[in-house]
């Protein structure tokens, strides 16, 4: 059971190399998955009402992952909802360069920070809104109330490993989506697996799908 009562439906939606490794070390920005993967997290995040990503993922890829389907644009005007998901950095200590792509695109930005992480924004445009939870580390009840107050059910994480843990300890994952990529990236690439970050859960194989020489796994994850 979910150690948080109040929170959205949360998916992670994550590709690794076959060592466990979320990016190459040497080429920021540059996707390890395929163009068929970009489609498929495409699809996933066309689905959720907000994404949540770490600042380290934003500092490495410089941008949102913004939906550039017309389709899956059209079907969420459709429904009623915004045509692009809400995008939530999440950076305890608010450092993150104001030059980044990510804050010339046309989305809605939140950051998701600490009382002395919002200290570096204070009087800024950069982002829409500035969720204070917590004072030197994120305070997740806090941070899904933000989340409830804005009407966010439904909720992807796209990275990195540090956020993934964060929620996998609190036991705030329901879903998996874990694409294998054909790759070894060695020790100096960022880890699916951080260091020193206990968590445990219990994992149900909902599908398996091979496409070329990439695996993508679903998952639905239990909790003691």
């Amino acid at each position: 059971m979910s150690q948080v009562s109040l929170r959205p439906r949360t998916t992670a939606i994550l590709a690794t190399s076959l060592d466990g490794k979320l990016a190459r070390s040497d080429a920021a920005g540059k996707r390890i998955a395929s163009h068929y993967d970009f489609q498929h997290l495409e699809q996933q995040v066309a689905q959720v009402d907000a994404v949540l990503f770490g600042a380290t993922t934003l500092r490495w890829g410089g941008t949102a992952m913004r939906l550039q389907s017309p389709h899956l644009i059209a079907e969420r005007e459709r429904q009623g909802r915004s045509p692009q998901p809400l995008q939530i950095v999440c950076s305890a200590s608010g450092n993150l360069d104001p030059a980044l792509p990510f804050f010339r695109q046309p989305i809605r930005r939140v950051l998701l920070t600490t009382e002395k992480g919002a200290s570096h924004w204070q009087g800024s445009a950069a982002f829409d809104e500035c969720w204070r939870a917590g004072e030197e580390a994120i305070d997740w009840p806090k941070a899904f109330a933000n989340m409830q107050g804005a009407g966010v059910q439904t909720l992807a994480v796209l990275g990195g490993g540090q956020l993934l843990a964060s929620l996998l300890q609190i036991a705030a994952i329901d879903e998996l989506w874990l694409t294998l990529c054909p790759l070894l990236l060695g020790s100096a690439a960022p880890s699916l697996y951080p260091d020193g970050v206990e968590f445990s859960g219990m994992l149900t194989l909902l599908n398996v799908l091979p496409v070329g020489n990439e695996v993508y796994l679903h998952y639905r994850l239990t909790y003691a």
